[in-house]
């Protein structure tokens, strides 16, 4: 694999982890649980922990990564905005971030499939896989409390 297709994979990564920061804190704001609320702000710390951890392996690399989120991320967030301004169901909020942690699942394992990714790379990308994963299935056994 060449450093413009890691490049570009590291980015789309980059994005899904900004917009994850961002939603969580964004979630954070908007729920009646405090608990809930603080699980969604050390959820929100974690990925923005994450984009520094890539983009650090990015200049590993020689390549400067962009860490702005994406234009999907963005208008997620106002659609959030408007639906939780009718119904700020905390199970509504745990729903969405239960799909964003799905996409961002299904992202990292088309990363980490493709041939040539080097070792050490490959590496950060299991462990924060692994901590999504373990978000993803921490937040539908929430789910299911909530319901």
């Amino acid at each position: 694999m060449n450093n413009e297709r890691i490049r570009k994979q590291l980015n789309e990564i980059v994005s899904i982890c900004r917009d994850g920061a961002k939603g969580y804190a964004h979630a954070a704001d908007n729920l009646n649980d405090s608990e809930l609320s603080t699980l969604f702000r050390r959820l929100a710390q974690q990925r923005k922990g994450f984009v520094e951890e890539l983009k650090n392996e990015g200049l590993k690399l020689g390549m400067e990564l962009d860490d702005s989120g994406t234009i999907k991320g963005y208008f997620h967030r106002i659609w959030m905005d408007v639906s939780y301004s009718f119904d700020s169901n905390d199970e509504n909020v745990i729903e969405d971030s239960i799909t964003g942690e799905e996409k961002a699942v299904e992202i990292y394992k088309e990363v980490m499939n493709e041939e040539g990714i080097p070792q050490y790379l490959w590496d950060t990308l299991n462990n924060q896989f692994g901590l999504i994963r373990g978000a993803m299935n921490q937040l539908k056994a929430l789910e299911k409390e909530v319901a």
